[in-house]
């Protein structure tokens, strides 16, 4: 039979920290802004496969590419706005 354990016993993980785009300070629970692009009108848009090849929002390359930018909070957003790529 298992013993139960207290919640101080329990193994935590370890909270995941992103660094400020603005400041450089190291964030745990940072505000995040995403530029995500979009499709030009009468472009193709691909169609959803629901047992298709996945990839991350990061991880695509080109004019498809996201950006995602870490803030410690609005403030710093307000200080550094990233700059807008992609002539929107």
């Amino acid at each position: 039979m298992k013993k139960k354990t207290t919640i101080e016993e329990e193994i935590k993980p370890k909270p995941i920290r992103r660094k400020c785009h603005c400041c450089g300070k190291m964030a745990t629970n940072p505000y995040v802004y995403h530029i995500v692009p979009t499709y030009a009108y009468g472009q193709q848009i691909p169609v959803y496969e629901k047992s298709g090849v996945k990839t991350k929002r990061v991880a695509l390359k080109g004019n498809r590419k996201v950006l995602a930018y870490n803030y410690c909070n609005r403030e710093c957003y307000e200080n550094k706005k990233p700059q807008q790529p992609y002539g929107f």
